[in-house]
């Protein structure tokens, strides 16, 4: 993967990966291949090893730029020891680290393995799978959950045990010890000895060539250094999360969420800010800068600088012997590389970073009001003086301003404001009209805003159009556009709802007055619920409330009589949507239906869909299992993490149902519990409806644990559950016989450790 050397030093490009989330691609370039959870490393002859967390694989990218893969089949499992690495089963793969001698290390988070693949492709394990401590055989060790790996020049492999809260060494003659982490879920123990001190989920790893380790102690927000005499100290990040500046010391900033990091052979040490969605180098001299990211999660687009452009969730790092920098831009699904990094010095940081969120709408009725203007915002790192910023809106001739204003310049300025990075924002935004005298047709105005003072104000200057429409109101409903906009999808027996969309296509206002609107249900469901309308595009906001209704031939028609208007005031402005509710009947077969119908008025119906999924949508298609082992003292909390899959990654719905979980002796339930599907971006997290029985001994969870059903839903549901050693609990026992048992499914066994 060589670079041209006409590309400018700190251009960020891809090198794998086309944005997807899938599998695709191997035996072609990198570049259009599908990647699914990144995690990368380097050999020393510059090929690039990919561990992809969701596809249960490890994949290479040559130094001819073409990706294949080197271990796991892509079914997630545990097998294939001693036997060719793609034949392997993987799960969960999530550090990768090569040595100097081209073995890849593999860190299995499920498996809760360190597992190795040797240049002639041969996978075994090298550690964990055990019950052993340390000072025994790596491979006869227990591991709890390794996150991330590393290799030092001596042969050592090091591996973070995130709820294990420790970095453990494995020496070349396979023995395993602890370096850093007491175990406790913490923060203490700087300028002493590592293996005193607390860390709280460990997951990034990094080895410079001098021996010392690097740790990305994620919940702390910091970067922690153990160095050759295994001391322990910050150097990144002052423990608050998110990100307030560059230019400062490290250790007065804030990361946040910080995983990988790499260090040159000057001493620069770059690390991974995954939820600032930046790179971050920290000099020699302790200072840190931003190399790669805006701040802002995304992907724009390659080929530019670095620092111009955005990241989402930079998980870990790769330096090559040119200097260049490669990232695991993990949320893009994309492997990028930012050219001469190490000679890269990006533009000092501005005191401030604004940028204007515009308010413009395509289309205005004549002879009504409407918004136009800006939102300004403060990306940050410095809190800026509101007088410091003045909106500038010039309207074209047939454009007036609200009352109070004259002309045709409208000016807003913000003396008294303060705009605190990240929190709220500048009230830019006019009231204005098209006066009944005004010609339809498109109107230009130009929005700009002004600033004083060292800003630097992203997107500052806009012409943008408007269009006036003053049609008469038509009253015949055939000039609607109407559309499903959501196919509901519902086991048999379950329900669902579905949108209808009515608009306008040309803007022009609709105005039928009331008529009937016949649906009829595709075969295998009927309606059920109060229908709703709504306008979420009004300048009042969101105009909604319920639909006149009848239900006939025992659900299969529901008739609404109803005016469907559309653009007729300020507060209709469309599109105007019906949401209806449909239930799947208890005997219908899976399959998707589209011989439903709306009949609105005179308009030509309108096709109908839904799905009804098959049987495993209820419970018993689901597969949980205890993540994480809850480790407290005798009258202390801690939580734990219990992962719900699906078999074969299907979708399931089984609608509300009761989920019952035994604690395991010793140990009761907080009654505190949370949900979280981590595996889609942004993460969609919420808190559990649970009761307490018995004590504190049952908890009982009252949910829907969908899965794979949406966008939102994918791959893993994680439940977080509070649970407390008792008092009287026994010191150092082991129980195991707690369970957790979802609706019929069979109940999983949980375990907990008295400390």
């Amino acid at each position: 993967m060589t670079t041209s050397a006409t590309v400018p030093t700190g251009t960020i490009t891809t090198v794998a990966g086309t944005g997807a989330a899938g599998f695709d691609g191997d035996g072609g370039p990198a570049v259009r291949a599908e990647l699914n959870g990144p995690r990368i490393a380097l050999d020393r002859a510059g090929n690039l090893y990919i561990a992809e967390v969701a596809n249960h694989r490890v994949r290479k990218v040559g130094t001819d730029g073409v990706i294949t893969t080197v271990a796991g089949t892509g079914t997630a499992g545990f097998g294939g020891d001693g036997g060719p690495a793609t034949a392997a089963q993987l799960n969960q793969p999530l550090g990768i680290a090569a040595d100097d001698t081209g073995n890849v290390y593999v860190a299995e988070w499920n498996n809760c393995r360190v597992r190795k693949v040797t240049p002639q492709g041969v996978i075994t394990t090298v550690a964990g799978g055990g019950s052993g401590g340390d000072g025994g055989r790596a491979v006869d060790a227990s591991l709890s959950y390794p996150f991330a790996v590393a290799v030092d020049t001596a042969g050592n492999l090091y591996v973070t045990e995130r709820f294990g809260q420790r970095v453990r060494k494995i020496t070349p003659d396979g023995i395993i010890h602890t370096v850093a982490g007491s175990g406790t879920a913490g923060f203490s123990g700087d300028g002493g000895p590592a293996t005193a001190a607390s860390l709280n989920s460990p997951k990034g790893l990094g080895v410079d060539s001098a021996g010392n380790l690097y740790i990305g102690d994620q919940d702390n927000h910091r970067i922690r250094k153990v160095d050759t005499h295994g001391v322990i100290t910050t150097v990144a990040g002052n423990g608050s999360p998110g990100y307030v500046r560059d230019g400062v010391p490290a250790t007065e900033t804030r990361l946040n969420g910080a995983e990988g990091s790499v260090v040159d052979d000057d001493g620069n040490l770059y690390i991974a800010d995954c939820g600032n969605h930046r790179i971050r180098k920290i000099r020699t001299d302790g200072t840190i800068i931003t190399l790669a990211g805006n701040g802002t999660g995304g992907y724009e687009r390659d080929d530019v600088p670095a620092d111009t452009t955005t990241l989402y969730f930079p998980t870990t790092l790769a330096l090559d012997d040119a200097g260049d920098l490669y990232v695991a831009d993990g949320g893009n699904q994309r492997i990028r590389k930012i050219v001469g990094a190490t000679r890269y010095d990006p533009a000092a940081p501005a005191v401030a970073d604004l940028f204007g969120e515009v308010v413009s709408p395509h289309t205005v009725q004549r002879g009504q009001e409407f918004d136009l203007g800006a939102r300004i915002k403060n990306r940050g790192p410095s809190t800026v003086d509101g007088q410091q910023v003045t909106v500038v809106l010039t309207l074209a001739d047939g454009l007036a301003g609200g009352p109070g204003s004259t002309g045709q310049r409208l000016t807003r300025t913000f003396p008294g404001a303060r705009l605190i990075p990240q929190y709220a924002s500048l009230d830019g935004v006019f009231r204005v009209a098209a006066p009944e005298t005004t010609p339809p047709g498109s109107y230009a105005y130009t929005l700009e805003i002004q600033y004083a003072g060292e800003l630097n104000l992203k997107d500052n200057t806009f012409t943008l159009p408007v269009v006036v429409v003053a049609p008469a109101p038509v009253t015949d409903e055939t000039a609607l556009e109407i559309r499903q906009e959501s196919v509901p999808q519902a086991a048999a027996g379950q329900t669902a709802k579905f949108n209808v969309v009515f608009n306008s296509p040309t803007g022009e206002p609709v105005n039928p007055g009331d008529i009937v609107q016949r649906f009829s249900a595709p075969t295998g469901f009927v309606f059920t619920g109060q229908p709703s309308y709504g306008y979420y595009n009004t300048i009042h906001g969101v105009i909604a409330g319920n639909l006149p209704y009848e239900i006939e031939d025992a659900g299969r028609t529901l008739i609404i009589t109803a005016n469907p208007h559309v653009n007729t005031t300020s507060s209709d402005t469309g599109p105007l949507v019906y949401t209806l509710g449909v239930q799947a009947l208890a005997d219908a077969r899976p399959g998707i239906r589209r011989d439903g119908s709306a009949g609105v008025g005179k308009h030509a119906p309108v096709q109908i869909s839904a799905e009804i999924t098959g049987d495993s949508q209820d419970e018993l298609a689901l597969r949980p299992a205890q993540e994480s082992v809850p480790e407290a003292k005798p009258g202390d909390s801690v939580s734990f993490n219990i992962e719900i899959r699906s078999l074969n990654n299907q979708p399931v719905n089984p609608g509300t149902l009761a989920q019952r979980c035994t604690a395991p002796t010793g140990f009761a339930f907080t009654g505190g519990a949370s949900y979280g599907y981590y595996y889609v971006q942004p993460a969609v997290t919420g808190n559990l409806q649970t009761q307490l029985e018995d004590g504190g001994r049952t908890l009982v969870i009252t949910s829907n644990p969908h899965l794979n059903t949406g966008a939102t839903d994918r791959t893993a549901l994680i439940y977080t559950i509070g649970i407390r050693a008792l008092p009287d609990a026994a010191p150092g026992s082991r129980p195991a016989d707690g369970s957790a048992a979802i609706g019929r499914l069979a109940p999983v066994p949980l375990s907990a450790h008295v400390l």
